[in-house]
């Protein structure tokens, strides 16, 4: 995908936004591992600001296919919480200069007013990818999560984001009372201030990916914990030091020991 390479490098630092840039390559990752298992559809984010990982998720997608934006945009009495500022005029400036606006379909109206049936007829489909990046209230929360789940295809993956961010703790309590309150979709990872879901089906899968493409980074750290009961895969950035080296290395134990041993 060279649209998406060049976008990923370069892009990215032109779309004002909060996405970490590793965010990007695990994006790729269940994007390929989605091709794998032949999971398809339509993208969708909600609170998409000035486009900056809508871009990305538009770019992954099938050639043609519908790139939903859910957004307030100027209508600033509906952020409750002020957790964006979105704007519809650099929006598509932006889309237009790295992606295809001819196949975005653009919903102004408060998020929590939508259905998983409304996400749908508009995207006309089930979600392949969906960012859920919204009002971070604890109910614009739960009604979020609970609209992508309804509208999800089989082996769609949710993108929550600041669930574990200290500045918007409501993100925190809505998203464990959707885990709480009978939500069909699963956690399977963690990193880079997103929080990854799926359907029980397809968790197994998609943690293997992750695993398979983090396990040996450098500058990446991972491991495997618990989150509400679920095992998920955690990602972090980490420098590289002499001791991490050592860590993440049988060659460069079996060296320093050889050395440290004469």
């Amino acid at each position: 995908m060279p649209a998406y390479d060049m976008y990923r490098a370069v892009g990215r630092r032109t779309v004002e936004g909060w996405v970490d840039p590793r965010t990007f390559g695990v994006l790729r990752v269940l994007s390929d591992e989605q091709q794998r298992l032949g999971v398809t559809g339509p993208v969708a984010e909600i609170g998409v600001h000035h486009g900056k990982l809508f871009i990305a998720l538009q770019l992954l997608a099938e050639p043609g296919a519908t790139a939903l934006a859910v957004d307030v945009f100027d209508d600033q009495t509906l952020n409750v919480d002020q957790s964006g500022r979105g704007d519809r005029r650099r929006f598509e400036r932006q889309v237009r200069r790295w992606g295809d606006w001819s196949s975005v379909v653009v919903e102004q109206t408060d998020s929590t007013l939508l259905t998983g049936l409304d996400i749908m007829r508009l995207a006309d489909g089930e979600i392949r990818l969906f960012s859920v990046d919204g009002g971070h209230t604890e109910e614009t929360v739960l009604a979020d999560m609970r609209t992508a789940e309804g509208a999800l295809a089989p082996g769609g993956v949710v993108i929550a984001d600041d669930v574990f961010n200290d500045e918007w703790p409501s993100v925190s309590v809505g998203t464990m009372r959707y885990l709480g309150t009978s939500g069909r979709l699963v956690p399977f990872a963690i990193g880079f201030g997103k929080t990854y879901f799926t359907d029980e089906a397809h968790v197994v899968a998609y943690r293997e990916a992750v695993r398979r493409a983090y396990g040996k980074r450098w500058r990446i750290a991972h491991k495997t914990t618990v989150f509400h009961g679920f095992d998920v895969e955690v990602l972090w950035g980490t420098p590289i030091t002499p001791r991490s080296v050592l860590r993440r290395s049988s060659l460069a134990r079996r060296l320093y020991h050889r050395l440290t041993s004469r």
